[in-house]
């Protein structure tokens, strides 16, 4: 049996899972794929599950897709696998993700290593990490809703210089730009991101969720249709049990001053 490409820990209501091919630069391939749409799946569904970190075992923290599997399918003619490989359903695990992703970029992060991160709602980088939307280097073109992503981040202008260029960003560069939030020294990194998702699991669940989801179709709506869906997610907040609990702690705090 092959070794399991993601790993997974719980640390209380934060779930960490690691990519784990470091003797590649954690880089892609079909089996990773699989694993991490399965604990995609997982997370979303165990209520004892508040937040997620995504971060790399060893020096990096993904080399993107597996260039040997791209030869395998230029050679062998696997248009099926190659089909499988580039479905869908793996950048909509992460598009439809209900519950806070954040991602702790340990090292180099090229192709999909780049692009998957945009998918998550918070990225901290290692003063060591390396971004490269390497993409045109090898012949093929931007994914995993980058297209979309990266020019909303960084404007279209910066994010066309970084995708025909796939010249290196330092992590200095990224926070500069927008593309991460924070640069830690290596050793701080993790302990950081567990931080950070265990503050954000702290608070009522229902609300964090919708509020994500707010956010996220807020960005691609009109002001009209966001007020709309706005209000649709406040009156549902304000029906949950966790929001009549944390206003009730308010106020015995304020009287407790």
């Amino acid at each position: 049996m092959s070794e399991q490409t993601v790993l997974i820990d719980d640390q209380g209501p934060v779930r960490l899972l690691t990519l784990n091919r470091p003797q590649r630069l954690n880089a892609l391939n079909p089996q990773m794929g699989r694993e991490m749409q399965a604990a995609l799946a997982q997370a979303a569904t165990d209520e004892q599950v508040r937040a997620v970190v995504i971060t790399g075992a060893g020096r990096g923290f993904s080399a993107g897709a597996d260039l040997s599997r791209f030869q395998a399918f230029a050679q062998g003619g696997q248009f099926l696998e190659a089909q499988r490989f580039t479905g869908l359903d793996f950048p909509r695990a992460f598009a439809t993700f209900p519950k806070p992703l954040i991602a702790a970029i340990n090292g180099p992060a090229v192709g999909w290593g780049f692009t998957m991160p945009l998918m998550c709602d918070i990225r901290l980088a290692s003063a060591q990490a390396m971004f490269s939307c390497g993409f045109v280097r090898v012949g093929v073109t931007p994914e995993f809703g980058s297209s979309h992503l990266l020019p909303a981040l960084i404007g279209l202008s910066r994010a066309l210089e970084l995708v025909l260029t796939a010249r290196r960003v330092s992590p200095e560069e990224a926070k500069a730009m927008g593309l991460v939030a924070e640069v830690c020294e290596p050793e701080r990194l993790l302990p950081r991101a567990l931080e950070l998702a265990a503050e954000i699991a702290a608070f009522p669940a229902p609300a964090v969720q919708m509020a994500k989801a707010l956010l996220q179709h807020g960005a691609g709506a009109s002001l009209e249709q966001t007020m709309a869906y706005e209000i649709q997610c406040f009156r549902a907040a304000m029906q949950t049990p966790e929001h009549r609990e944390a206003v009730e702690r308010m106020l015995a705090a304020i009287k407790a001053k």
